[in-house]
């Protein structure tokens, strides 16, 4: 007896007889007889009718996740273009048109703030007043150190301090 002649027979005798399955997600009791059992690809009409259905709910969902995919690789891209477009600008800012400070007059830390400006260094030769400075391109907002940095220095809580090392014998 062939495969597919067995298979034929053990649904046939599921389906004319009082078997039932049981949902493995709802644990629902589904007679065997409704069930449109089939073996490999030789379906029921019902079964496949809805099989044909579920491939296009799965193509329709592939391409809408290929889409998805796609979206977020593209923003993911322009998202990383600008931030290292402000990496770039963060560092260009002293050397370029309108930067209200003496380019003499920075010095880089980049993190957690860009600069510090030492106003007047170069120009009087004594310090007027220390600047902290974080270049911001775009929409980009202070994170959450340099919001600490600045409310710091809005309550005056910046301390002057010298360490001078011990010669080691």
């Amino acid at each position: 007896m062939s495969l597919e002649t067995e298979a034929e027979e053990i649904i046939e005798m599921l389906e004319s007889g009082d078997f039932y399955a049981q949902c493995p997600c709802c644990n629902e009791s589904i007679p065997l007889n409704r069930a449109g059992l089939f073996f490999l690809d030789n379906f029921t009409s019902g079964a496949e009718e809805l099989y044909k259905r579920r491939l296009d709910e799965l193509r329709e969902r592939r391409a809408e996740l290929e889409h998805r995919q796609m979206k977020i690789s593209q923003s993911s891209r322009s998202g990383a273009k600008a931030v290292n477009l402000g990496f770039v600008l963060e560092h260009l800012a002293p050397v370029m048109g309108g930067f209200p400070f003496e380019l003499c007059d920075c010095r880089s830390l980049f993190k957690p703030i860009d600069y510090l400006i030492f106003h007047g260094l170069s120009s009087k030769g004594k310090v007027d007043c220390v600047v902290f400075v974080d270049i911001k391109t775009g929409h980009s907002r202070l994170s959450p150190p340099q919001k600490a940095v600045r409310s710091l220095v809005e309550c005056g809580k910046v301390v002057w301090d010298m360490y001078t090392p011990e010669a080691e014998a």
